[in-house]
């Protein structure tokens, strides 16, 4: 604030301002404030979506890694027991009698019965559990489930090659995703081929 000087006209005459009483400082106007804002809401949601992008990604990755883990764990589990299956003499009554393997229908997927290397009867399947669809493992007329409750194996196939005069070959096909929102799912499957590596006639 700037004050001139006052100047007295007579005795009786008030005081004559000569001068401004406000300086003449130049503020923002109206639309530099708009376009101020609009370019700041710009940058916050900018940085607010590129943030979201990577917890984003961070978590499909961590349901995919979950996924592959746990089919790995599954395939490791069962491929040296399928390797190692013996030729059935009639003591398992699932599979067929002089056969290594048999593949059957259930109602989720594909069964796999064997006699296993230490002459337990073995099924592979899918069961349910509750909303969920899981690996099971029969050995000896006891079940386990060996897939986390966190993951839910869509289908279970095995293709079986048993040609008399070849070691017969299963191939198993699965697929499975995690149990996330539909935006997390992370859908893997897999198909690998086992072969026979011991059994006597």
């Amino acid at each position: 604030m700037i004050w001139k000087r006052f100047y007295t006209i007579g005795n009786n005459q008030p005081p004559v301002f000569t001068g401004k009483a406000f300086s003449a400082k130049r503020g923002f106007s109206l639309i530099e404030v708009i376009v101020s804002v609009a370019l700041f809401s710009m940058i916050i949601l900018s940085a607010t979506e590129i943030f979201k992008l990577v917890i984003d990604s961070q978590r499909s990755a961590l349901a995919s890694q979950n996924v592959q883990e746990s089919l790995k764990y599954f395939l490791e589990v069962t491929g040296k027991e399928i390797r190692m299956a013996q030729v059935n003499q009639g003591t398992c009554p699932l599979v067929q009698t002089n056969k290594v393997y048999t593949v059957s229908a259930g109602p989720l997927g594909d069964n796999l019965s064997f006699k296993n290397y230490y002459g337990q009867c073995v099924t592979y399947s899918v069961v349910a559990d509750g909303d969920n669809q899981r690996f099971q493992i029969t050995r000896g007329g006891v079940s386990d489930l060996i897939s986390p409750a966190k993951i839910k194996v869509d289908a279970l196939h095995f293709l079986l090659n048993d040609v008399s005069s070849e070691q017969p070959t299963v191939t198993v096909n699965l697929k499975a995703h995690s149990l996330n929102t539909d935006k997390f799912q992370s859908d893997i499957t897999i198909q690998t081929s086992i072969t026979s590596r011991y059994y006597k006639n």
